[in-house]
């Protein structure tokens, strides 16, 4: 993502993913951030917060109105979704993002 880039210097990534919550269920999230951030050692999603050279930026989408209701069923259903032309619009936006 060329538009955002880091404070120190590494550009921002688009990412689709989930985290596998306690009870087994998925939590997933579609945003942009560091790149190293979507494989965080420490089991976790990592952050998606981008420090900018005079701001911390955040750029996410909510899938999900509660917390407590899953975004999907199943990784079938967000697999299927990730065709919609909704997703792509979404995708679309977050690789648009600029910072100056």
């Amino acid at each position: 993502m060329s538009g955002i880039v880091e404070k120190s210097g590494g550009v921002a990534e688009f990412g689709f993913a989930y985290d596998e919550v306690l009870d087994g269920s998925l939590h997933y999230f579609m945003d942009v951030r560091e790149a190293h951030e979507f494989l965080a050692p420490d089991g976790s999603s990592g952050s998606n917060q981008i420090e900018l050279p005079d701001r911390i930026m955040n750029a996410y989408v909510v899938l999900t109105h509660s917390p407590s209701t899953l975004a999907f069923p199943s990784r079938a259903a967000a697999k299927a979704w990730m065709e919609t032309g909704r997703y792509a619009q979404l995708k679309t936006m977050l690789l648009s993002l600029t910072y100056k």
